[in-house]
């Protein structure tokens, strides 16, 4: 008999809830559908702005990519560039907009960004995620790069608005 507890027990645990009639607890909205969401509020920020055609590359909080997408005409070098931004800004916990500063006019710091394979050129900007401080990041690359951190900024803003 206990072994056909212990089977019923695992069918349970494998077929889950709502096999049983009950509901699965509530998700929050998946890291790619968001990473989506950000992509297209970057794109209609860039239409409003008439920005030149950008690269828009979303990562996890490990730096691993979730998204990207690259307009038509956009340079091929701008995925990189954006993929460089989004990584660094997770990395960092911070908009690479404020690591400029920290390298500008120090040799070192500018070598072991090199070293590290960060940027200080903006357009990244981390996002959090539930209660996580940084679930991710943006990095917008093709036009200024003040152009293209206030673009990561609005792609930012669609994650906290749906939140």
């Amino acid at each position: 008999m206990s072994q056909m507890r212990t089977f019923v027990a695992a069918c349970v645990l494998c077929v889950g809830p709502s096999a049983l009639g009950q509901s699965a607890p509530p998700r929050a909205e998946s890291m790619l559908v968001a990473a989506e969401r950000m992509i297209s509020s970057c794109f209609a920020y860039a239409a409003t702005n008439k920005l030149p055609p950008l690269s828009v590359v979303v990562v996890d909080a490990s730096g691993a990519l979730i998204a990207s997408k690259r307009q038509d005409g956009a340079m091929p070098v701008s995925s990189d560039a954006a993929l460089l931004k989004a990584r660094t800004s997770v990395r960092t916990h911070a908009p690479t907009a404020v690591l400029a500063p920290i390298v500008q006019g120090d040799a070192g710091t500018r070598d072991a960004f090199i070293t590290m394979q960060l940027t200080a050129i903006p357009g990244g900007v981390p996002f959090s995620r539930g209660a996580d401080a940084v679930g991710g990041a943006v990095g917008v690359s093709g036009a200024q790069p003040d152009q293209d951190a206030a673009c990561a900024m609005s792609a930012v803003g669609a994650v906290k608005a749906s939140s």
